[in-house]
This record gives C-alpha cells, structure tokens and sequence, in this order.
C-alpha cells in the first residue's frame, strides 16, 4: 500500500511575487539603469508560468519530477518576491527623503547603487527562471485548467460557515450518551468516592475519537454543576509542566491570572480554596507517562473533600497506569449511524436540493464516505465540512472513488495522518492551504486569537486582495479566511480565560506539519540543538524556536537560513527569553524578516540597528522592560503591527512615528494612553491605523482635531480629550469611522463653568454637534460638557446602536432629553449640577441598569422604567420620589436627603394590536428586588410593603423602624445595620432560616443585646463600634444562635467580660478587638466547651490579663494577640514563664505580638490560611485601616461574604 504524499502548493507565492512586479510598474520606478525592463521581463515569465501552474499542482503525485521543478520555480519566486520589496522599500523611502527636502536632488551615488544592485539581482532570478521554463516544456504543461479540486468556490464569492461557540453546543453532539451516562454515574455516585484521595477516571482513546467532546458534555452537565463546589479544566498537553497546571487551576477558580511561578506559592494558593471542597478536576490531553512528575499533584489533590473527581483524557493507556488506574475508560469508535446523523447535520445543513432524486443520491453516496471514516467523529466533521458547499452528485462520487482513502496514514515513525483529513486539506483552496500549513510552525494545543492569526497572515502577504465590487480590507477577507477553516474543523474554539481562542486538533497539527515538510520551508526548532542544522536550510523561510534557551539555536538559525521570512519563539510560562548575541546578528543578517518575535524577553534596549529590516511588517516586542522606542524603529516603512503590550515602562512613542505610514495596529496597555503626555505630531498620517485609544486635541499643527480626519479604519475605542482646544468638529470625521464602538468627549475640568459663560456654552454646542458619530456606535462618554443641551444627534434617535451612555460634569444641562434610543440599556449620570427633569417616560423604556450621582437639583425621574434592573441613585438632594421599577433587583440609594415615597406602583397601558387602544395593567416595585441599600436618606420613613430580598444593609436611615416581617424575610442572607438609634431595628430582625450573615455597627443607646429571634441558619455575626454596649447578651441571646461559626466584637469599649452562660459551641472562628474595658473571657469553662473552635484573635484590649480558669479548648489550631500588654506578660515563655503559658503551650500555630511560634507537628498546608482576607496585612489594625475613607461602615460588607465559604 502506498503512502501519503505531500503536494506542493506554489500558486500564491508565484501570485504574490507578481502582484509586487505589477505594484512597481505602477509606481513607475522609470528606468534608470533598466530596473523597470528588468522588472517587466520578470512579470512576463512569472506571468507565463502561472498559467500552467493549475495543471501542474495536480499532476505532482504522478509525475515526481514535477515536485521538484515546483519546489525550483517556488525558491525563485520566493526570492523576487524579496528582491522587488526591497527596491520598492527603497524606493518609497527615497521619495519620502525628496518630499522633506522640498526640492529635486540629482541622482546620488547610493541611489545608483541600490538601483542598479536591483537590477542585477533581478537578471539573476531571469536566468534561474530561464532554466525553469526550458524544464517546463519537458512536462507538457496545459494553461488554463479548471481544477476543481483547488478552486472550490469562487474567491469573491460569500459564503455563510458554522460558527462554532465558546462551551461544547450540545445540540451539535451525536451519540456518547452511554459513555456520558457511564462516567456521569463514576462522577456523581458515592460507591466510586475515596477517604483519602480523589478518584480518577482516564478517559483513553485515539486521537480524533472525541475524548474532548465527552470531557466538555460532562464538564457542562447540570447535575455535575450542582454536585461539585468547585470545577476546573486544565488543557495539558505534551509538556507536563507542574506550574502551569498550578496555575491553570487557580485561574480557572478565582478568575485571576496569576503572575507567580513558584510551586510552593501556587500549591498554597491552590490549598486555600481546595481544602475541604468537594471538587472536579479535568485534565485534558494528558500525555506524561512518568510518575514522579504526577506524584506531587497527586499529593495536593488529596486534599479536597471526599467525593472528589478528576477526569483525564490521553490517547495513551499507559496515562492510566502511572496514575494507579487498572481500568481506564476506553473510548470505542463512533457507531456508524451516529457518525451519519453528525455527517447529515454538516453536510445537509443548508438542505437545497434540486429534486428527490438528487438527496438521495447524496445521501447514498455520504453514507459510504462515512463508513470510509472508520467510526472517528473528527474525520466525519472534515469530510463533511467540505462536501457541505457541494451539491453535485458527480463531485461526491469523485471523493468516494478517491485512492486517498487506500493510503497508509503516515509512516511508522512519522505523522498519523488521516486520508479524510488529507482529503479536506487537498480540497482546499490554493490560499487556504497556504494560510493552515503556515499553522504548522506553532506547537501542539497552542491557544491563538482570530484577529491575531489574521495579523499574522497578513504580515506573510496571504491575503490575497479581490477585485470587484465593494473594496474589503485586508482584515475582512482575512477574517473570512478563517471562518472557512473553521467552518471546515481544521481550527477548534475553546474558551480560555473567559476568552474565545481557537486550537487546532492534535491531528490536524500533524497534518499542517506534513504538507509543510517538503524542502523545509517551515521549521520547529525543539531543545534538541542538533535539529537545528537538521531541519534549517538556506531555503527555510518560517522557524519557530520551541526550547527555553534560545541563544544558541537562533545562531545557529541566522548562521544556516539567511533568506528567513519569519521568527518565533512562543513564551513557555514566566520564562524570560534570553537572545544575547543573537539579536544583533538577527537584525544586521536577516534583511528579509516580515514577522519577529522577542517577546517575554530579556531585552531591555531596543538597538537602533533594528532599522535593517526594511521588509519587517509584525514586530512583537511585548513583556520586555524596553523604556524607551528608538527613533530608527520609525524607519520600518513595511512595519503593520507593533506590540508593546506589558510595556509598563515606555511613556512615550517615538517623534517620527508619522513615517510609518503601513501601520495598521499600534498594541499598547490601557494604561499607557493616559501615562503618555503627548502623542507624536501627525498622527493623522498614519491612514491604515486601526487602534488610537486617547486623543489630546491641541492647537498646533500636528495636533489639530483634523489629524482624526484620514484614520477612517480607526477600531473599538477612542477617547478624544482636551475639546476646548477643538475649533471645527466636523473635520475629524467621526460619522465616517464604522468600526467605533466606543467614544469618550472629554473637555479639561478646570475651566469656567457657570452658567453666565453663554460664548463657551454656545461653542461647545456647536462642536459636539459635529461630532456626530457613526449610527454603529454602541458606547458613549461625554465628560465636562459646558452646553446648555444634549446634540439633536442624540435626542432624533440616529444612534440606534448605542447600548451604554454616560454624562459626567455635565453641569450646564437642565433637561435630560435623550430621544428614542431604542438599544439603550446603560444610563450613568455624575455631577450634573443644574439637571432638574428628565421627564420623559420613553426615553428610558428599555434601560436596563442607571446611576446617577451629584445631581442636587434633579427632582423629578420618569414615573415608570419597567425594564430596569439595576438602580444606583447617590447625592440627589432635592429628589422625593423613586420611579416604578417591577423588576428591579439591586438598588443603591445614598444620601439622598429628601428621599421619602418609594412609589410601589403605577398603572400603565399596554398597546394592544387589535384596536390600537390598549390594556390597564398595575405595576409594582421591589417584588423581584435582590439586594437593597439604604445609606444616610433620612426621610425614609418605612420599606416597601411587598418586598423580599436576599441582602439588605441600612445606615442612617433615622426614621425607619421596622424590617421585613417573617414572611418576606425567608430569602433574606445578608442584613447589615448601621446607626440605628435605641437599637429599634436590632429588635425588629426577622425570624427566618435563610440569614446566615449579620452586621451590626454603630448601635446607640443599647447596652446589650435582646435574645435573637430564631436564625437557625446565622453562621457570621460581626458586632462594631457599639460605644454603649456592656453586655453581649441579656438574655442570653447568643445561645440561641446555634449554627454561628463566626463571631467578631470590636470597638466595644465598655464591654467587660463575655456573657456567663458562654458562647454557642458552633464557633470556629472568634475574634476580639480594641474592647478598651474588657477584662474577662468570662467565667470557668467559657471557652474550654468550645470543641469547634479552630482561630482566636485578640488585639487591643489592654486591660486583659488571662485567659478562663480551665483554659482554652483543645482542639484550638490558631492564636493571635497583638497589642495585648497585661496579657502578653502572662503568656511569657522561657525562664520566666508565665502563668498563662501552660494554657497555650501546645497551640500548633501561636502569634504573641510580633513573636511567631510555629510547631512543626502540622504541615504548613493544614494551617489557617483563610483568615488573612479578614485580618488584612498587619493583622487586625491592618484590616481597620483597610476601611478607612469608606463613606459608611458598611460599604465594605460584601468583602466579608466571601468568608462564608469557609463555614459551609
């Protein structure tokens, strides 16, 4: 049986070569020297052997000769493809030197010489190319052939292509429902559960079989949600890299990249919320086979609650023994007709047959394709994927009768190809197989971006331009590009970080690398340092360098591959990338770079030699501590892309930036726009620039508003500030920019604002009138406008797009008249001083969440907003009454003075079709409230009637006197209470299960507390800043709190003892601070009973000598006493041991003031880490200072929430 054989694919390189010859001529270079005969000679033969190429592409595997005059013609168009660049480089550049001198300049000698050194270049390709047209004549070459096989659809025609999302579409799986349910009983069902481990299940399976798939139908299931605390999915791969996975894990749970990469920080992170949590652990693509690599995350693993699970894919059994698994789950291949009803879905999706007849021809003819797929789901998506834009019996029969499908899949030591997926490959368009075997230079399960895949392509000139009708951007059709690999599964969508990333299938990737093998155009460069010379050859134009020391090889690579069009070297975690002497050489020997990569390197200065690489187009320079650009980077006239994210020290762009007049995308921190003072002059002549986050208008030349008026492709955000320099606003354009997404006004805060100042009020009108933006535009931010009204843009309803605006320091407007914004769901308003009315109900119909703060005038809101959900209304003096919200769920009221009527409901009329009259419908407020806060609105003088919530905070709301009743208090979680007089609310808390956290702070005129109501279910009870209280409980309250797990006192200064009937046995945690009078612990036995009792914290309670006669409880893990001096003395240990010592001697993690005792008995991972949230650094006072300058006590509350977890 015969092999798989490589075609080579040299279409789009001879067509790029071409398009450079033809770009010349254009510019009319004129003939000095002959360079434009030479150039038109040189188009003539590429010309003439394009013709031909078709027919020679498809007769490569039956006439072997072929494949080598391919690979010729493929070095020489590659060559003056490089040779035209760099003249026309010079060129322009030269030109460019004309224009800054204003006047004509005889021809200099250097002029002469790059022209005539171009010149002869060029007759030297002529003469290759003169040898490559003899030898064509030899194969009888045909022009003009129609190969289908190539051309699968017109290049400039639409297509519409399944998008796949982000999490597995279960609608789109087919079959596994055993296997699903098997393993779902392995997870869930208590008989599989380990005492002192996690148990295991490997899912074991060849590659393409759907591992993956089933690891996400499981992951997503609902009842594996609700079963599991915690769940995290970490992609593996070949590398095993025990940080990474550390890592992964982490950032899965907490939403937060971590930047660390010591084992023993991570393994502590990682025990923080993995102790005690039943959890579920993917790891997906596993393939270590070594247990010593395993052991260590098997030990961490251990950790978590009984009942815990990790699933781990690997096509390799042997996964499963090094895990101490017997009997791994072994995945079988996909039953025929569930392989169909995947085939049908793809291929049939669009269903627009012509007749019966022909659906069941195709139908007939699909059911023996899929039965060439041997049972793999991935091979059925490819074939199908690229059969679906077919609906010619005859090309169908054409696949089925292909001898592909008789070939073996790959040697024994090389790639395991799939013939289905050699097929779909040969299938391919011309500049679609170009644009995936150049994938092939990234290492398996790389994670890549769309928009940065297609800047990657577009700096290898893939992207072909298309004549016709509309003029696209090279992004558009690079954008298309990828939606028709992915469209035909040779990429995959993963969600990583919350963000869409694609991937490419393990065999898909061996596959890119095998039809980029011939002559070794693409190569990986791995920590073997002899395959260097192995795999870069003076043709190799892409290398990759996969190793962690770096220097070596890319000597190697410069010394062996001149002609090397691209350079990267992927990051490998918090590696920094060491170039040393290479990076001059790189830049002083690889003259034809298009793409190079020093990012998460050691560079720091970027040298001005960097100006060699005339053609460089993408030039990564991100996570480096490069401070300053060097002005030569400005003459990189190719350059496209510069990335400079994680840059933290570059302030400013270099002066020249103007003459880089390609650029497209400029990638800087967020951070960076505000950081930088001045943007270089002409920006505006950066016409291909798509990203300009900030722009600060100035006066002069170069700074002017009209800079913005030629960036037409200007990108997602742009903040144009200092607007009081702007004269004419319609110069920038801004109507014309579609691609903006997101526009910030900003006029400088510190000028005149008062109403009398009619000439700057008027100006300002005028020009936000002009800048009427695109009707695209979804975000709108205007700071400090001085005009007496909004533009007629806004209030006629042009921005129908428009989902989020925001008006701050407006303080000029009196009305707020927003118009018929249909898409508005975000209003915030801030500090707009003389706003009285916004009277208008359909202004804010469909608005879904609004702020507003700093309107002290403002005294009337719409009567209704029946969509909103989200109510934020903080230093509104003058307004009286709330709108009617029906479904609100969180609102936020803050010293709102003459706040008093909640207006529960209103009556509306609801359109009717019929008749056109309408329907009486009574709508209420606060039914579907959530969470409420009430702070400093002394006028309200009761809560709502109907109302339910799950939290509920209140402060200085004098008048209120009453809380919910039991009946709508049994969703109620949280209930914070602050400043309450004669405690009245404290005696009105609720009976209720729900409660499980309470805050009671700043309590006046109670000297202790009543006995509780029942709240079986209060877990955290925090008590602050009581300044009357004497006694915790007079009632013995705190007894009744049966499942308290928390209890923190502090700012009590006249309690003296705790109560004498003791604390509630429940407790694990107990802390106890700046309680200025407190004396005693309480009597004999107060906490020695406390068998739960794990932390106690005492600080500031200067007047406290000892701990209670019996001492503390045994099973105690954790004491801390700060700033306690009587008692400090007592616990003295050594030769003058105190009387106290005894008692706490034995306590495994003890901290007296600034004196630590660790005992060695408990491992670090078992100690108390989870309290340091509470505490903050520096202990308690640490914490205390944390809330300093919080406008109330309990607007800090919702940090405490998360300790809760904790006492589950």
């Amino acid at each position: 049986m015969a092999e798989l054989v490589v075609s080579l694919v040299v279409q789009p390189i001879v067509e790029k070569a071409i398009e450079a010859a033809v770009s010349l001529i254009k510019e009319e270079v004129g003939s000095v020297l002959g360079v434009k005969s030479e150039v038109e000679k040189l188009l003539s033969k590429l010309t003439s052997i394009k013709a031909v190429l078709e027919d020679a592409e498809e007769r490569q595997l039956k006439v072997p000769q072929l494949k080598d005059w391919l690979g010729k013609l493929r070095n020489a168009a590659y060559d003056a493809e490089d040779i035209l660049e760099t003249f026309a480089t010079q060129v322009a550049m030269h030109k460019r030197k004309q224009k800054l001198r204003r006047v004509r300049t005889p021809i200099s000698g250097n002029k002469i010489s790059y022209q005539y050194d171009a010149a002869q270049r060029i007759k030297k390709i002529l003469d290759r190319l003169d040898v490559i047209t003899e030898e064509k004549e030899k194969f009888h070459l045909s022009s003009g052939v129609n190969n289908n096989s190539g051309n699968s659809r017109n290049h400039n025609q639409d297509q519409e292509l399944p998008l796949t999302g982000s999490f597995i579409d279960t609608a789109n799986v087919f079959g596994r429902d055993d296997d699903k349910e098997r393993i779902l009983h392995m997870l869930l069902s208590d008989e599989f559960d380990k005492e002192d481990d996690a148990f295991v299940i490997p899912i074991i399976g060849m590659p393409g079989l759907g591992k993956t798939t089933l690891a996400q139908l499981l992951f997503n299931e609902e009842r594996v949600r609700e079963h599991f605390e915690s769940r995290m999915w970490v992609c593996v791969t070949v590398d095993y890299d025990l940080p990474r996975i550390l890592k992964g894990m982490i950032e899965f749970h907490s939403k937060m990249e971590q930047s660390t990469s010591s084992i023993s920080l991570l393994e502590t992170r990682l025990l923080e919320f993995l102790t005690g949590q039943r959890f579920l652990l993917v790891l997906d693509d596993v393939w270590n086979e070594d247990y010593r690599k395993w052991e260590p995350l098997q030990q961490l693993l251990k950790q978590g609650h009984k009942g815990s699970r990790v699933l781990v894919t690997s096509r390799t059994a042997r996964v499963s023994q090094i895990i101490g698994i017997r009997s791994p789950y072994l995945l079988e291949y996909l039953p025929e007709d569930q392989c169909w009803s995947i085939f049908k879905k793809i291929a049939f999706n669009q269903g627009n047959f012509s007749s019966r007849m022909q659906q069941q021809n195709l139908e007939a003819i699909g059911r023996e394709i899929v039965g060439k797929c041997k049972g793999l789901p991935l091979a059925v998506k490819a074939i199908a994927g690229f059969l679906r834009k077919y609906d010619d019996v005859n090309k169908w029969r054409k696949i089925l009768s292909s001898d592909i499908w008789e070939l073996e899949e790959g040697s024994s030591n090389g790639p395991h190809i799939l013939p289905p997926l050699k097929l779909s490959y040969d299938h391919l368009p011309p500049y679609l197989k170009h644009c995936f075997s150049l994938c092939s230079i990234f290492p398996k399960s790389y994670a890549f971006d769309k928009a940065e895949m297609v800047k990657f392509w577009m700096a290898e000139a893939l992207i072909q331009s298309r004549g016709g009708g509309r003029q696209e951007r090279e992004e558009e059709i690079g954008i298309e590009y990828f939606d028709e690999l992915l469209g035909r599964s040779f990429f995959q969508s993963s969600n990583i970080d919350d963000k869409v990333k694609y991937q490419m299938h393990d065999l898909f990737h061996d596959l890119a690398q095998f039809v980029s093998s011939p002559y070794g155009h693409v190569c990986q460069v791995k920590d073997d340092r002899s395959s260097c010379s192995s795999c870069c050859s003076p043709e190799t134009r892409h290398v990759s360098l996969l190793c962690k020391h770096v220097e070596k090889p890319a000597l190697s690579v410069v010394e062996n591959s001149k002609k090397l069009r691209t350079f990267l070297v992927p990051s490998f975690g918090e590696h920094l990338k060491d170039f040393g002497r290479a990076l001059d050489k790189i830049f002083h020997q690889l003259k034809y770079l298009r793409l190079l990569d020093l990012s998460s390197s050691t560079l720091t200065v970027l040298p001005d030699s960097v100006e060699e690489l005339k053609l460089l187009r993408y030039l990564d320079l991100s996570r480096t501590e490069i401070k300053v650009l060097p002005n030569s980077i400005c003459n990189l006239y190719n350059l496209q892309t510069l990335k400079l994210i994680g840059c933290i020290w570059i302030m400013e762009l270099p002066k020249d930036l103007a003459n880089l007049v390609k650029l497209r995308n400029l990638e800087l921190e967020e951070m960076f726009w505000f950081k930088c003072s001045t943007l270089p002059a002409g920006i505006g002549k950066l016409t291909n620039l798509h990203n300009l986050h900030v722009f600060r208008v100035g006066s002069k030349s170069g700074y002017r508003i009209e800079e913005l008026k030629e960036l037409p492709y200007l990108t997602g955000k742009l903040h144009i500030s200092k607007l009081e320099n702007a004269v004419n606003g319609g110069e920038a354009k801004l109507s014309e920019k579609e691609s903006l997404h997101k526009l910030v006004f900003e006029w400088s805060n510190n000028r005149d604002s008062s109403p009398q100042s009619q000439d700057v009020s008027g100006d300002e009108e005028r020009l936000l009138e002009d800048l009427q933006p695109h009707p695209n535009l979804e975000e709108l931010q205007i700071f400090n406008y001085f005009g007496n009204s909004l533009p007629q843009w806004m209030r006629d309803g042009r921005l129908q797009n428009l989902v989020s605006l925001t008006l701050k320091g407006c303080t000029n407007c009196r009305i707020l008249s927003l118009g018929q914004l249909s898409s508005l769901r975000v209003l915030n308003i801030k500090g707009m001083l003389q706003l009285e009315k916004w009277p208008n109900d359909e202004d804010c119909r469909f608005l879904g969440r609004l702020k507003i703060s700093n309107c002290p005038r403002l005294n009337e809101l719409p009567e209704c907003m029946p969509n909103l959900r989200v109510m934020k209304i903080k230093k509104c003096c003058s307004l009286k009454a709330l709108p009617v919200t029906p479904f609100l769920q969180f609102l936020i009221l803050v010293d709102n003075l003459e706040l008093e009527n909640w207006n529960e409901r209103c009556l509306r009329v609801i359109p009717t079709s019929d008749n056109g009259q309408g329907q009486h419908l009574l709508l209420h407020s606060f039914q579907t409230l959530l969470e409420m806060k009430a702070i400093n609105c002394p006028k309200l003088r009761g809560l709502p009637q109907i109302f339910a919530p799950q939290k509920l905070e209140i402060s200085g709301c004098d008048l209120l006197s009453a809380l919910p009743n039991s009946e709508f208090s049994q969703r109620l979680q949280l209930l914070a209470l602050e400043g309450c007089p004669d405690g009245t609310l404290v005696r009105a808390i609720p009976e209720t299960r729900s409660l499980n956290f309470m805050i009671l702070s700043k309590i006046s005129n109670l000297d202790s507390f009543p006995r509780w109501p029942n709240l079986p279910g209060l877990k955290a009870l925090y008590i602050r800043d009581c300044k009357d209280l004497v006694s915790l409980s007079g009632e013995g309250a705190l007894q009744s709190l049966t499942s308290l797990n928390l209890l923190s006192i502090r700012g009590c200064p006249k309690l003296e003892t705790l109560p004498d009937e003791g604390l509630p046995t429940s407790l694990k945690c107990l802390i106890i601070a700046s309680c200025s009078s407190l004396k005693s612990l309480g009597p004999r036995g107060t906490l020695k009973s406390l068998n739960s009792l794990k932390d106690f914290y005492i600080e500031d309670c200067p007047l406290l000598q000892s701990f209670p006669e019996d001492g503390l409880p045994e099973n105690l893990q954790h004491l801390v006493i700060q700033n306690c001096p009587l008692l400090t003395q007592q616990c003295r240990d050594g030769e003058a041991e105190g009387p106290e010592w005894p008692k706490i001697k034995d306590i495994p993690d003890l901290e007296i003031d600034f004196i630590c005792n660790r005992s060695p008995i408990m491992p670090e991972k078992k100690k108390a880490s989870w309290y340091r949230p509470l505490v903050g650094r520096g202990g308690l006072k640490g914490r205390k200072q944390m809330e300093q300058g919080e406008p109330s006590g309990l607007a800090g509350c919702s940090k405490y929430s998360i300790l809760l977890l904790h006492f589950a």
